[in-house]
């Protein structure tokens, strides 16, 4: 798998369709790299406890542990050098498949015979906040939004509400843009 490295803040996302993420049934893949795709996390179990679309509660909680996160994970599709995430329809909308863990975006990966349970995983990593200041970029890429660990919880959120969820929910102290110590205007 990739680890974070120097990148193009925001790549241009690949409108390709891509891997169905609807495709994979839960099957009985015993592989590791399953296994490890399978490990319940405290955002899975946030996901699992929003109630539906009037939680707020619920939901400020997800987004703020989805937001706080190092790097969000992308399956790297494209030419070398020239990689952007993988997108995929989804319920008739292009979304980007975003994964919390490194691990899970491998995991979905071999689920979908894009690559053998050995193999590396060519991924794209990065911090949420450079995925905030994309989203426009991704609007007009016809990106709809992302889903979030797709064969797992498949939690999404649509571009256009990346900035207002981000700003809702960071964590308290934390700038808006990390590597040039600006400061938030905003309250611990």
């Amino acid at each position: 798998m990739t680890s974070p490295t120097d990148h193009d803040p925001v790549p241009e996302p690949d409108p390709r369709q891509g891997p169905d993420p609807a495709a994979w049934d839960g099957g009985d893949d015993a592989s590791p790299a399953a296994e490890l795709a399978h490990a319940e996390s405290d955002i899975d179990r946030l996901a699992s406890q929003v109630t539906g679309p009037e939680d707020e509660v619920g939901i400020a909680a997800l987004w703020r542990a989805t937001m706080a996160l190092p790097h969000w994970w992308f399956i790297a599709v494209g030419d070398e050098g020239t990689e952007s995430p993988a997108a995929a329809e989804v319920d008739g909308r292009l979304m980007l498949l975003a994964f919390t863990e490194a691990e899970r975006a491998h995991g979905f990966a071999v689920m979908q015979q894009m690559i053998g349970p050995d193999d590396d995983l060519r991924a794209i990593a990065l911090p949420p906040h450079e995925v905030v200041e994309g989203a426009e970029a991704y609007r007009s890429a016809g990106i709809d939004g992302l889903i979030f660990d797709s064969h797992l919880t498949g939690f999404f959120i649509p571009s256009e509400q990346l900035p207002v969820v981000w700003e809702a929910v960071r964590p308290r102290g934390r700038p808006a843009e990390p590597e040039d110590g600006a400061e938030t205007g905003r309250e611990d």
